[in-house]
């Protein structure tokens, strides 16, 4: 049972991975019609400037906050192919060694919590309360809900890696 609980864990972690990706490269943070921004990039109908070559868009200033959203982001993601490496390790080449188990286990949950501080970072900085930039919740878009998904998904693998470990096989 066992294994196949681990074979899960490496689904959910895969598909935390290729949200994670989506929700990094896609400019669709926030909408405010017609202009998207995302992490990147601010697009305007059919054409994209990045935020780089902006001091401020829209009332949306170019911040530490945004780029710490996109690092911890980026952080989530190479650790979320740190616990796939992992895993793969622990069910193909090393199988006696169960320790392995609780390594994808740590880096599933730590990527889960990165990219979940990361988009908590980015909705509470971006989101203006005084309503002086007209950026409100309800603008929240497609990048910010993949990445919320992706560290739920991440956080369940870590879980089913854990629930796969070999409590019997002593690590050492």
């Amino acid at each position: 049972m066992q294994g196949g609980i681990n074979y899960v864990a490496l689904a959910c972690s895969a598909l935390s991975l290729i949200l994670n990706i989506a929700a990094v490269a896609i400019p669709n943070w926030i909408l405010k019609s017609p202009v998207q921004f995302g992490l990147w990039k601010l697009c305007h109908l059919f054409k994209c400037i990045d935020m780089d070559d902006l001091f401020s868009c829209g009332g949306l200033k170019v911040t530490d906050s945004l780029k710490a959203t996109g690092a911890l982001l980026i952080i989530g993601l190479i650790m979320m192919v740190v616990a796939i490496v992992v895993a793969v390790l622990k069910m193909f080449v090393m199988k006696d060694n169960s320790c392995l188990s609780i390594g994808a286990a740590g880096s599933a949950i730590a990527a889960g919590l990165l990219i979940l501080v990361g988009a908590i970072v980015f909705a509470v900085k971006v989101i203006d309360k005084t309503g002086k930039t007209g950026m409100t919740a309800n603008m929240l878009s497609g990048g910010f809900a993949l990445a919320i998904v992706s560290s739920c998904i991440a956080i369940v693998a870590g879980i089913l890696f854990y629930l796969g470990y070999n409590k019997y096989n002593i690590c050492l």
